[in-house]
């Protein structure tokens, strides 16, 4: 079915009513019509209601950025609420600094359940350089080996 201006212009008035669902269904069925702002708008909306797959989804598909600063703004939320799961995964969306990478390994260990999960953030996104790795160590020189003396029956 071609896309249809009409169906992206009713999509962009459910949106300004509030109406996500709606037009998050026209904008995905005319996507090719839909403009970067709307796209955007739909996605600020989204976040606005902690739909964070569907914005992501959204920006997928319309090929627009994620709203960083909106995504690290809630995850600094949950982690206010110490929802370190929810933080965690925004961060990384967000592609969070170093500074909340810290903040949250000062939440989770003040966990003590959390300690394997402190550890694996600070491993992935605070270790200065990556984990070291075995040095090669190099061929030792091969020593003559000596056959084992051939013996000849004798009659």
């Amino acid at each position: 079915m071609p896309a249809s201006e009409p169906e992206v212009l009713v999509g962009r008035r459910y949106l300004d009513r509030g109406f996500l669902d709606a037009a998050m269904r026209l904008f995905v069925k005319n996507a090719e019509l839909v403009t970067a702002a709307d796209w955007t708008r739909l996605a600020e909306r989204l976040l606005e209601r902690n739909r964070i797959p569907d914005a992501v989804r959204v920006c997928e598909l319309g090929a627009v950025p994620l709203p960083r600063e909106r995504l690290l703004a809630a995850a600094d939320a949950c982690l206010k609420r110490k929802d370190v799961d929810g933080t965690m995964r925004l961060y990384e969306l967000g592609g969070a600094d170093r500074e909340r990478w810290t903040r949250l390994v000062d939440v989770l260990t003040s966990l003590p359940d959390r300690a394997r999960q402190a550890i694996e953030v600070v491993e992935r996104h605070l270790s200065s350089d990556p984990q070291p790795e075995p040095p090669i160590e190099e061929p030792k020189p091969a020593r003559e080996v000596k056959l084992p003396r051939q013996i000849k029956a004798v009659k």
